[in-house]
């Protein structure tokens, strides 16, 4: 049997920073499932895999949380592995570092997976190998995985987008990155000058579809804390909540 963690490098490029020559989220984002990707493909449970029970993985949650960003022409070491696994969901968990080994922040993520033709949720402990790999007493120092408010009142329209032909995935859904991007963009580029993001915490709650126009809502729980919702009319898509920090 393989071991039980995995750990995956990547190398910043430039076209994979932002102005200040820091890698951005939405790019760490899609690190992070290219790492949890290739760790279940080398252990047999991957999309090929998947897609042969037809059955496909589907990202329910997911929180992001950085002490620094990687730089532009480094290598970004992420380290993954599973905590949990019950009938409906499996948790997965990771580390970042830069190739010395400094620790650059952590994640966690809710997985579950559906049947390909009913879209209903499958049962995870009968997915052959999956729970041999649960890494028992390593979990990633960071707050849990939470629930999001829904935004009822006391918040104000962001913006508004069309789901087009660059957003979405093999499902023809909104990609779990492009989620990511749209509610960073939220911020002027100004407030990035100053600040920039902890902690970013997703709710992936129903999927955004081709051509569907979503809505932005957003509201400030306090200076540095916000949380944003995504919505198809009067159906919440997927919740966010953001921790900014002062750049030293």
């Amino acid at each position: 049997m393989m071991e039980k963690a995995g750990k995956y490098e990547f190398t910043i490029d430039a076209y994979l920073t932002d102005f200040r020559g820091k890698a951005t989220l939405p790019m760490i984002g899609g690190f992070m499932l290219q790492a949890a990707t290739k760790h279940a493909d080398e252990r047999g449970f991957g999309y090929s895999s998947m897609t042969l029970q037809q059955r496909v993985w589907v990202l329910s949650r997911i929180a992001i949380e950085l002490f620094d960003y990687p730089k532009n022409d480094t290598v970004f070491v992420i380290k993954t592995w599973i905590v949990s696994v019950n009938r409906l969901f499996t948790e997965r968990h990771f580390a970042f570092e830069d190739e010395n080994g400094q620790k650059l922040g952590y994640g966690r993520s809710l997985w579950a997976s559906i049947d390909l033709e009913s879209r209903k949720p499958t049962n995870l402990l009968e997915l052959y190998g999956l729970s041999d790999y649960i890494n028992v007493g390593l979990e990633a120092p960071i707050e849990g995985l939470s629930k999001i408010p829904a935004l009822k009142d006391n918040y104000e329209p962001a913006t508004r987008f069309t789901v087009k032909y660059s957003d979405v995935d093999i499902n023809k859904h909104l990609n779990s990155m492009k989620y990511i991007e749209h509610f960073v963009d939220v911020f002027d580029i100004d407030m990035f000058r100053e600040k920039e993001i902890k902690r970013i915490e997703i709710n992936y709650i129903s999927e955004g579809k081709y051509g569907t126009d979503i809505d932005i809502l957003k509201r400030n729980e306090d200076g540095d804390s916000y949380i944003l919702e995504m919505k198809d009319g009067d159906n919440s898509v997927c919740s966010t909540r953001i921790i900014w920090k002062q750049i030293n």
